[in-house]
């Protein structure tokens, strides 16, 4: 695989796909490292979907890092754009399931929810703007 980084529009790109990739994939570590306050943040708030919270506190990091690890090099983009993708748009759906279900104050997770879209949005970015090429 090669990238033309002659095009400042294609080294743009370079640079935000290895940005975002490298953090996705640290921020997935980072919540592997503190699992027991992840988890607990996760699960918080939901009601009866607590059990589900606890599963998805699981898999969600380790979407994050196999989404970033494959954005990262640029491989398997497919299946590194899915995984980053389910594991960024669960985040604002699990923030606003909180004041349905758990009575958690709307005002409280909207920052959270904000900051997500952030993220998808930058995601978007990274997808539409790749214009790396594998070679024949």
């Amino acid at each position: 695989m090669s990238c033309c980084t002659k095009s400042p529009k294609c080294a743009a790109a370079l640079a935000l796909r290895l940005a975002f990739g490298l953090s996705l994939l640290l921020i997935g570590l980072a919540h592997y490292m503190t699992m027991a306050p992840f988890k607990g943040m996760v699960m918080s708030g939901l009601g009866p979907l607590e059990p589900l919270g606890a599963l998805w506190a699981l898999l969600l990091p380790a979407l994050m890092i196999v989404g970033g690890a494959l954005i990262t090099v640029n491989m398997y983009m497919e299946v590194g754009a899915l995984a980053a993708g389910v594991a960024l748009a669960s985040i604002p759906v699990g923030m606003l399931l909180k004041p349905i279900l758990g009575g958690v104050a709307l005002p409280d997770v909207m920052p959270a929810v904000i900051n997500s879209f952030i993220w998808l949005v930058v995601y978007a970015l990274v997808i539409k703007m790749s214009c790396c090429k594998k070679e024949a």
